[in-house]
């Protein structure tokens, strides 16, 4: 049963949000880092319902919620734009400068989730892009040269470089030793 105030009225338990299983599923997100992670929670917890390509953080406001230096957190932000969570809608900068009351503010980036509809500047009808569904890992290189796949050996490999014997005398150390 829900609470009640003096009113009468429900009392709500505070804001929350929804990760879905298909979303924590994606390929996009289980190549993400932890710091991608984070940093998507927090971005995701500023959305309020009504501004998607309006949720504001900059990359100072990221270093003190993840609790991390800035190399992280930039990696976090490309990461996340890279794979299609994000994007950016107005890119913030020191030099661009809001004066309130007497003081200058640098404003923040704006960023829109993918996962999301954008509702500003005008709410789009026709959904999410969800962007990072389509997004795949890059092809890892192969770490043998391709002219040794083939398992036999090839004429420029020197057989005296594989020796039966034993190479180390007997009563020599390392360093001069003994």
């Amino acid at each position: 049963m829900k609470k009640h105030n003096a009113t009468g009225r429900s009392v709500n338990d505070g804001r929350y949000f929804q990760m879905y299983e298909w979303f924590m599923k994606s390929t996009a997100w289980l190549h993400a880092s932890v710091y991608e992670k984070s940093l998507y929670c927090e971005l995701k917890r500023r959305f309020n319902g009504s501004n998607n390509g309006d949720i504001p953080m900059s990359h100072r406001e990221a270093e003190k919620l993840l609790q991390c230096s800035n190399k992280p957190v930039a990696a976090a932000f490309a990461g996340l734009q890279q794979k299609g969570f994000i994007k950016a809608t107005k890119k913030g900068s020191f030099d661009w400068k809001v004066h309130q009351e007497g003081e200058s503010f640098g404003r923040s980036s704006r960023w829109e989730l993918t996962e999301l509809p954008v509702d500003l500047p005008v709410r789009v009808l026709s959904g999410p892009t969800k962007d990072f569904m389509k997004w795949q890992p890059p092809k890892e290189k192969s770490a043998v040269c391709p002219e040794h796949t083939s398992g036999t050996l090839k004429a420029h490999h020197n057989k005296e470089l594989v020796r039966s014997e034993h190479t180390i005398q007997r009563g020599v150390y390392a360093c001069g030793t003994r």
